[in-house]
């Protein structure tokens, strides 16, 4: 066989076995193919929620703003054993749940009645045949619920925002799926402005307790599922803070503090041509302003992104340690032309330099 050959017998040996594998993963299921860890969910990003005006940041208490609404409370609820036994029709909008039982949100099944709790040490919870979890037991919650869109909201961008699930869920709003999400530990936020409307809405979630990211989770902890974080949602107008990263460090001498901030502004749809600006305030734990700047016209990119990057110097400022943890608070605003708040939102900031020498 000369080398020709062989190089021809290993293309299509490597070819068939590629498509076999790809054959076999496209056979799968979302919570099973490690090809798929979410569906038309936003990217990940900072946390924080929007506030309507500068001094309601300042605050940082959730009650102060109009551009949030929770949804915690009591949900409509049904468990099963197995994947095949759930109710494949319970997200349409005329299903009847009304011999469901409740459950709290956020909250775990298994310490409301449904399922048992879980604790391993070191080794999984079911037999290892990555990606595929088990079909004869990985239990199923499938939850309703319904919401009111206030009148404020019309021609808002409307997000819903999962602190987090374990471990996959599925998403509908209104009958129409929205997508699909796994990982047991970190939040989910969709965009659903084209499937809500102003009044009555209802959305139901499908969650599974187990999938293929479970696989990375053979640690010591109890093995819990559900919807156990909040849940809300959150509006924005069609240009919107969408991340940040404030880094406040300290100079060589550990005397004065270096703040950067890098904000990241999204345009949604299609605006109007007007100038919008970002603005950064660092104000002490009594209010009063340190640092007050505000950035150039924003310009956005062809993937309407615009980066904005902020640094000050901060005379002396109050040292975060673990016996002083003196916390400043960043305040970041988008701006409309007129230099009006759009949107703000806030975090708490501790000046410490931290080293290896």
């Amino acid at each position: 066989m000369n080398n020709i050959t062989i190089r021809v017998f290993w293309f299509f040996l490597i070819l068939f076995i590629s498509s076999a594998l790809f054959s076999q993963v496209k056979s799968l299921k979302e919570w099973e193919d490690p090809m798929v860890f979410n569906i038309n969910k936003e990217k990940a990003h900072a946390s924080f929620i929007p506030f309507n005006t500068i001094s309601d940041a300042f605050s940082m208490e959730p009650d102060r703003t109009s551009f949030v609404m929770s949804l915690n409370g009591i949900w409509k609820f049904n468990w099963v054993n197995k994947p095949d036994d759930r109710p494949v029709d319970f997200y349409k909008t005329i299903f009847d749940d009304s011999d469901w039982g409740e459950i709290p949100v956020p909250g775990n099944w298994e310490l409301n009645g449904y399922g048992t709790p879980i604790y391993v040490n070191n080794n999984l919870p079911f037999i290892k045949d990555f990606p595929k979890v088990p079909k004869d037991y990985n239990p199923v919650g499938s939850y309703r619920h319904n919401f009111f869109i206030p009148d404020e909201w019309d021609e808002k961008n409307v997000f819903i925002h999962f602190g987090a699930v374990r471990s996959a869920m599925y998403l509908w709003i209104n009958g129409e799926f929205v997508g699909y999400s796994e990982g047991s530990k970190t939040p989910a936020e969709f965009n659903i402005t084209e499937y809500i409307s102003l009044g009555a809405n209802s959305i139901a979630v499908e969650v599974y307790r187990w999938c293929d990211g479970s696989f990375m989770e053979d640690q010591d902890f109890w093995r819990l599922s559900g919807i156990d974080r909040d849940v809300y949602l959150f509006v924005s107008s069609d240009v919107r803070i969408s991340d940040f990263f404030i880094k406040a460090d300290l100079d060589n001498k550990y005397q004065n503090g270096q703040l950067t901030a890098d904000i990241e502004i999204k345009k949604i749809k299609k605006t109007p041509k007007e100038n919008y600006f970002a603005n950064l305030i660092l104000a002490d734990k009594d209010g009063n302003v340190i640092i007050n700047s505000l950035s150039d016209p924003l310009k956005f990119n062809r993937k309407n992104i615009s980066d904005v990057h902020f640094e000050e110097i901060v005379e002396n400022p109050a040292k975060w340690t673990a016996e002083t943890p003196n916390l400043y608070t960043s305040i970041i605003s988008l701006l409309n032309k007129d230099t009006i708040p759009v949107e703000c939102m806030s975090a708490g900031t501790g000046f410490r330099k931290v080293e290896i020498t």
